[in-house]
């Protein structure tokens, strides 16, 4: 059984969990490959697979959000080194 045959057999839900577990997957490991799959998708207008696209672009969100939370953290680090300077400024 093909994938599209598996897809087929699955209603709507399962259909678009697949997909977005896929998109997700694909954008964690092998992002070239999913932007020729969603390249494609776009071409031939294939509604049944936006998971794809939902998939990319949760795992893209949850990147920038671990980013982001490394960038608050570094904030952080430095707002304590100049609190520690200023404290050496007045002693």
């Amino acid at each position: 059984m093909d994938d599209i045959e598996f897809l087929e057999e699955k209603n709507p839900d399962e259909k678009f969990q697949y997909a977005f577990n896929s998109g997700y997957t694909l954008a964690k490991y092998q992002p070239e490959v999913l932007t020729e799959i969603l390249f494609e998708i776009e071409q031939k207008d294939i509604r049944g697979l936006e998971g794809f696209k939902w998939g990319k672009w949760q795992y893209e969100n949850e990147q920038d959000l671990k980013k982001l939370k490394e960038f608050a953290k570094i904030r952080e680090k430095g707002k304590d080194y100049e609190k520690d300077k200023d404290f050496d400024r007045i002693w």
